[in-house]
């Protein structure tokens, strides 16, 4: 698989996992492009014997959040882009303050989890993987990946209410 098959087949997904994290649009669309830019300085150094090419992926992606989060010491903020496009699109003032504070409720829910915790519900919701796939990219056991999952929603519950997980 060539460079550019590995980056149709992926950039959808790479691009969810940093926008989950990282909310400004801007930063985030900077961020996948810095994940491709090391995915092809290093393309013709992968061996596929290592280690297989979705984790290799992802754990670049990871590390470029990394990087991003320590020189940034941030973990989220909302963009002006996101407030122009929110009028653009005719949303009402209502809907879009009600938008707004479960978004707020959300994040300061996250905000309360574990650095790991938050790391594991990215990867099982916005990138849509088993435990397994969990487990094999973050080097913990499947069984430890559904505990932190099970226990870290549990937390989210406790904190946004049932109706809302």
């Amino acid at each position: 698989m060539g460079f550019e098959e590995v980056y149709d087949k992926y950039f959808a997904r790479i691009y969810n996992y940093i926008r989950y994290r990282v909310l400004d649009r801007g930063a985030a669309d900077d961020l996948v492009s810095a994940v491709f830019e090391k995915v092809l300085d290093n393309f013709a150094s992968f061996d596929p014997a290592r280690a297989p090419l979705e984790p290799w992926l992802f754990a670049i992606a990871r590390n470029t959040l990394n990087d991003y989060f320590r020189r940034r010491r941030v973990r989220g903020w909302f963009s002006l882009t996101d407030r122009e496009e929110t009028i653009a699109s005719g949303e009402s003032v209502e809907g879009t303050a009600q938008r707004n504070e479960e978004t707020a409720r959300l994040l300061a829910a996250l905000g309360e989890l574990s650095e790991v915790e938050r790391e594991l519900i990215a990867m099982k919701f916005t990138l849509d993987l088993t435990n397994r796939d969990i487990a094999a990219q973050a080097g913990l056991g499947e069984s430890h990946v559904g505990v932190i999952l099970f226990r870290a929603m549990g937390k989210l519950r406790e904190r946004l209410g049932p109706e809302t997980i």
